[in-house]
């Protein structure tokens, strides 16, 4: 039986499992971890902008968080942002 044939086989084997299952892992953990970033700064600029504008100026407050977070490279005019947005002043209630 020749070792090289069988040891090549099982590297193969273990890079496509690697492939098939470890890649797609990484990227849905990865995945998570950005949107727990992005929640946290949202968080963060919600707070600061009650903080900077007080109550009743609502649409100051919403305007200074997206120009903060297009400040830190998130591109704030998302629905999915804009949700974030809405549920994380709702929290701050």
């Amino acid at each position: 039986m020749d070792w090289n044939k069988v040891v090549e086989f099982a590297v193969t084997v273990a890079v496509m499992a690697i492939a098939a299952f470890l890649v797609p892992w990484l990227k849905e953990k990865l995945g998570a971890e950005k949107l727990q970033k992005l929640q946290e700064l949202i968080v963060i600029a919600v707070r600061a902008a009650e903080q900077i504008f007080g109550p009743k100026t609502g649409a100051e407050k919403k305007a200074y968080v997206q120009r903060w977070l297009q400040a830190q490279g998130v591109k704030a005019d998302t629905e999915r942002v804009d949700a974030m947005i809405e549920a994380a002043v709702l929290a701050l209630a």
